[in-house]
């Protein structure tokens, strides 16, 4: 018994039409090769911020919360980052900027030649006019790649004398909320 019986049959049936297959395939092809040959550097660059950036929320989240078994409850990219806390952390400076990276992660996932345009990544753009002042960016895919160490350092977790100093500092910032990225 072979793995797949009967496909004499399908073959014998799709004969009359072999020539339209061949260059529907052809077609699909061609498509294939052009996204295939495109520049994926962009999507790279982009999934490895957003990497970075789960890990330390992964290291973050479970310390802020006080969660045990924080690994377990599966969430998403999204779920984590509205989880930062908005107010009163160093956190809540830099979660604009990381909600912001996850929808443009999000929109690699449904374009594999998306273009990032500056006004994208506004949030992004505001943090680092602080956390990195006047620091000019040649490309949006720049700025993520700039942004990245700023939200993880904002996202690592001090000891706990620190972490007073951090949240005293950090009182009366405020971050804006995700209906404001939608």
């Amino acid at each position: 018994m072979r793995d797949i019986e009967g496909i004499e049959q399908v073959l014998e049936a799709l004969k009359p039409h072999w020539a339209e297959i061949e260059q529907d395939f052809d077609t699909a092809n061609a498509r294939f090769l052009e996204l295939a040959a495109g520049d994926h550097e962009p999507v790279g660059k982009v999934l490895k911020a957003h990497l970075l950036v789960e890990h330390h929320l992964n290291e973050f989240l479970p310390s802020f919360f006080g969660f045990g078994e924080f690994h377990e409850l599966r969430l998403s990219f999204a779920q984590k980052a509205r989880m930062l806390p908005t107010v009163g952390s160093s956190a809540a400076f830099v979660r604009p900027g990381i909600l912001q990276l996850n929808k443009i992660r999000n929109k690699f996932g449904h374009q594999l030649n998306y273009q990032i345009e500056f006004p994208e990544i506004q949030a992004i753009l505001d943090i680092l006019s602080i956390a990195r002042e006047g620091h000019q960016f040649d490309t949006p895919i720049d700025a993520i790649e700039a942004f990245t160490p700023v939200a993880c350092a904002f996202l690592q977790v001090p000891p706990k004398h620190l972490q007073d100093a951090f949240v005293n500092a950090f009182k009366n910032i405020r971050a804006a909320h995700q209906a404001d990225f939608d």
